[in-house]
């Protein structure tokens, strides 16, 4: 079952960096949980479809050319991390960022993904999946 855990996390990342959160949402179990980067200051869950393109958008809305790549992928039995890096500009400054990000992937189910973490380190996200730097 880990196996198909990985590829499933794998086509949603897949999914979210070519064609955005609604291309990611075949992915994304209809009653899903997210749970936003631990010092967000927004709300920290966000459920099912709705909560996920809310998510996004609120996240989505403070870049330009927003970019994101999967670097790394780990295979936790039930769980799948996976390892990341996000690009882009901050609208209105125009600063260039690259950042680590990370998300923690459980609750699979029927091909879906029901929960996800995202972290804004992979150090937060090693540490939340109990692993060694």
């Amino acid at each position: 079952m880990s196996q198909q855990n990985v590829q499933i996390a794998r086509k949603g990342f897949a999914a979210y960096a070519d064609g955005g959160v609604e291309a990611a949402l075949a992915f994304l179990a209809p009653d899903a949980v997210s749970y936003a980067f631990p010092e967000w200051v927004e709300d920290p869950v966000y459920r099912g479809h709705d909560g996920a393109r809310k998510l996004d958008s609120v996240w989505r809305d403070n870049f330009d050319d927003f970019a994101i790549e999967l670097r790394e992928v780990r295979d936790l039995d039930e769980r799948v991390l996976l390892l990341g890096e996000m690009t882009g500009r901050v609208k209105g400054s125009g600063a260039p960022i690259c950042q680590p990000i990370a998300a923690l992937d459980s609750d699979f189910r029927e091909g879906m993904v029901g929960e996800i973490r995202y972290f804004s380190s992979w150090e937060q996200a090693l540490k939340a999946a109990e692993l060694p730097d």
